[in-house]
């Protein structure tokens, strides 16, 4: 039971270091992200934690394909990194 609390503990410590850092708050306050999450779609893979299926959606695709956004993902992941989440790569 600790060793869950704790678990939890540290994901949401991370997730507060994650909310603070400029990189992450750069791309999710993008336009274009903002505009991508108020999808109703987007909204419902969300809602069902369904990240491949998000991720592999076509107006993700779009939005991935974009430059800006690329460098500001890249500045991201290493945010994610500092904060402790493991790479996905």
């Amino acid at each position: 039971m600790f060793d869950r609390m704790k678990g939890m503990m540290d994901q949401f410590q991370r997730m507060q270091s994650l909310l603070q850092d400029d990189h992450f708050k750069a791309f999710i306050g993008h336009p274009k992200v903002q505009e991508l999450f108020g999808d109703p779609e987007i909204q419902e893979l969300m809602k069902r934690q369904d990240a491949g299926a998000m991720l592999n959606h076509p107006k993700m695709e779009v939005l991935k394909a974009d430059p800006e956004i690329a460098a500001l993902a890249q500045k991201m992941q290493a945010s994610f990194q500092k904060a402790g989440f493991k790479s996905q790569n």
